[in-house]
């Protein structure tokens, strides 16, 4: 039986430097015994969290739109990969809209079904100092995920990237995603 992984893609772009790299991870997955279940939210419709705290009431988030479905999606998915390009310091506005509707897991009876999870983040990203520039993202997702009880197995930074389809002429980052794919199962598995 094979394990499921879910990419959640927030690039705005059509066939960037961010799809790219996710399509070279599933390519990477084929036969590997994983899943993979890929959402592109600017195909979805995702609407902003309202703070309408009906998730933290009821126990389920009160706008009913797209992420339902993702919702279903992450509690079936074993490791989830968040693919965001980084814009002005931090996510797109797409990946922003998805994290903040993460918050229907910071009730008690969601929590259970995300906490335990395994993450990864992919970054790509104009900047080539990639430490300094990545540092506030680095530490958003970490406070994000350890809220949620999910695992970051590792994150991914890209950096040097800005232009369509850049990452083309960067084959050590073609390399590594297609390598990642290869190994998801082991990073499920054993978490390496």
């Amino acid at each position: 039986m094979n394990r499921n992984v879910l990419i959640i893609n927030g690039s705005a772009r059509i066939n960037g430097n961010t799809e790219i790299i996710v399509n070279k991870i599933i390519d990477g997955s084929k036969g590997n015994g994983v899943d993979i279940n890929l959402y592109d939210l600017k195909n979805k419709n995702i609407s902003d969290c309202i703070g309408c705290y009906n998730c933290m009431k009821e126990s389920q988030c009160g706008i009913q739109d797209d992420m339902a479905e993702i919702y279903d999606a992450i509690n079936k998915s074993e490791l989830m990969i968040l693919a965001s390009p980084l814009y002005w310091c931090g996510v797109t506005a797409l990946m922003k809209a998805f994290i903040d509707r993460l918050f229907l897991y910071y009730h008690p009876q969601n929590k259970k079904l995300i906490a335990g999870k395994k993450a990864i983040i992919i970054t790509p990203m104009n900047q080539k100092d990639v430490e300094h520039e990545s540092e506030v993202l680095v530490e958003f997702y970490k406070r994000l995920f350890n809220c949620l009880g999910v695992n970051i197995v590792d994150m991914f930074f890209y950096g040097g990237i800005m232009e369509k389809t850049k990452v083309m002429e960067k084959p050590k980052y073609i390399e590594q995603s297609y390598s990642l794919g290869k190994r998801l199962i082991g990073i499920i598995e054993n978490g390496a």
